[in-house]
């Protein structure tokens, strides 16, 4: 296996091309101290964060192989853009109501949520990762 480029030298917004569990191209999250790719379980694809590997063992599966490119401007480093309620409102969780907490909130309100609120996809980093990952595989394989 070829050296992995050190945690300290990753940059917040790049793909990569990785060796790890589940993913072969990743963009890195330095909040995370991860990388976001496509995942496929049990027939679903979707965004998921592996750790870099100096973040320690158990957690730390990623061997980052080759920095590619810079994700662009308009597309969030994040797995999901949070939750909204069926109005399409932002929501927050406090603790559950018979704790003594709000359970699933309005943000802007602080009223309950209408429904059972949903998480919002990053479509827009999914579509690219796609992209991408399509293109470095038809060009380069998977090889390392």
């Amino acid at each position: 296996m070829s050296e992995s480029i050190s945690l300290d030298k990753c940059v917040h917004g790049k793909l990569y091309r990785i060796h790890s569990r589940n993913l072969g191209f990743g963009v890195f999250n330095s909040e995370a101290q991860g990388f976001i790719g496509i995942r496929e379980k049990f027939g679903n694809r979707y965004l998921f964060t592996e750790y870099h590997w100096d973040t320690g063992a158990t957690f730390g599966t990623v061997h980052p192989k080759e920095e590619l490119e810079q994700l662009p401007e308009d597309i969030e480093v994040k797995e999901d853009l949070g939750t909204e309620d069926q109005e399409g409102r932002p929501c927050a969780f406090d603790k559950p109501r018979d704790q003594g907490g709000k359970g699933w909130y309005v943000i802007e309100t602080g009223k309950p949520c209408e429904g059972f609120p949903v998480c919002v996809s990053n479509k827009k980093l999914f579509d690219w990762l796609e992209q991408k990952s399509n293109e470095y595989y038809e060009k380069h394989g998977t090889e390392e």
